[in-house]
């Protein structure tokens, strides 16, 4: 399965789509994650274990860990590039949120603005990820204006022009930024 194909099917299936890169030889021991994973394998290698059944994936091959399975990951000695899904069944709590963003290589900043502060169409040269944890904010993106509330999401890719307000009541969120190098 190609890139292009995948992505796609990550997306009718509900998946939110993450490109992620490993370190060589990282060892994360058994543990289990709160959401469901797919990923497809770009380059390097990765063996994941469950049942104490190891199986090592490699360039253009696929695995599925279902959420709340016990497994180990172990990475090749180059490394490992991933197109990636995460699914989650119920409402992303905000430790899951940061959980998720640290592992994603975000740096995590707990952040606010004052009531009715307002930012020029702008764009930042790195990936944002946004929860909000009380008040509001109106993010406007390619001329569709969303609000966003207590509990939820939103991503800003690098270069995407977009212009913030923030509500009333002020804004207090949890805030992801990470440069991504081609």
């Amino acid at each position: 399965m190609n890139t292009a194909e995948f992505d796609a099917e990550l997306k009718r299936e509900g998946y939110r789509v993450v490109n992620t890169a490993l370190k060589p030889n990282l060892l994360a021991p058994n543990h289990c994650h709160d959401f469901d994973a797919k990923s497809l394998v770009l380059g390097g290698e990765i063996t994941i274990t469950c049942n104490n059944t190891p199986t090592t994936y490699r360039a253009g091959q696929c695995f599925h860990v279902p959420c709340g399975t016990m497994h180990a990951e172990h990475v090749g000695p180059e490394g490992v590039a991933l197109l990636s899904g995460r699914r989650r069944t119920g409402p992303v709590t905000r430790e899951a949120f940061e959980s998720d963003l640290k592992r994603e290589g975000y740096e995590v900043i707990n952040t606010g603005q004052r009531p009715g502060f307002a930012e020029d169409l702008h764009a930042h040269d790195f990936d944002v990820r946004i929860m909000v944890l009380g008040g509001e904010v109106t993010i406007c993106r390619n001329g569709t204006a969303t609000t966003f509330k207590p509990g939820d999401c939103c991503e800003i890719l690098a270069g995407c022009m977009h212009t913030l307000t923030v509500g009333t009541e002020g804004v207090a969120y949890l805030v992801g930024k990470a440069t991504r190098r081609a």
